[in-house]
Order: structure tokens, then C-alpha cells, then sequence
């Protein structure tokens, strides 16, 4: 099975606009990571979006390299046969 990111560098290399994988919208602060310390609400937003934003780049490259994978398998299926 192809990682995601294997996949990715298929698309590009086929010369398929992919997505940028999504950033962030808060940079993570270091002193939210310690095991004591309280996390802010828009901390805790900020991994939410970040969580739904990379799922959704996930199954965009995923539809991608199908369409990809299908278009080719079009192509092969397509070729006369060479006897």
C-alpha cells in the first residue's frame, strides 16, 4: 500500500496540482506541551482545524492518485494488442 506521501510525489511528478498540505493556523507554543500545563480553548480549536484540514487533504490526494490510477488503467486498456 502507498503512503500518502508517496502518492503526493506521483501527482507532482506527474504534473498534477497537489494541494499544499495545510498549515497550522496557530503556531504551537512549547509551553502548551508540557504535561502540566493548561491548553487554551483556541489552542485546542486551532489542532481541531488542523486535524479536519488534514483529513481533507488526505482524501483529496487519495482521489487524486485514483483518478490518476484510473486514467492510466484507461490508457493500458486502450492500447492494441501487439501479437
Amino acid at each position: 500500500m502507498l503512503t500518502l506521501h508517496r502518492k503526493e510525489k506521483m501527482l507532482r511528478k506527474a504534473g498534477i496540482a497537489v494541494p499544499p498540505f495545510p498549515a497550522r493556523r496557530l503556531p504551537l507554543q512549547e509551553r502548551h506541551l508540557r504535561d502540566t500545563a493548561r491548553v487554551p480553548q483556541e489552542e485546542r480549536d486551532a489542532d481541531a482545524e488542523q486535524r479536519a484540514a488534514v483529513e481533507a487533504w488526505r482524501r483529496a490526494v487519495d482521489a487524486l492518485h485514483a483518478a490518476l490510477a484510473a486514467g492510466k488503467q484507461v490508457l493500458r486498456s486502450a492500447r492494441p494488442e501487439s501479437s
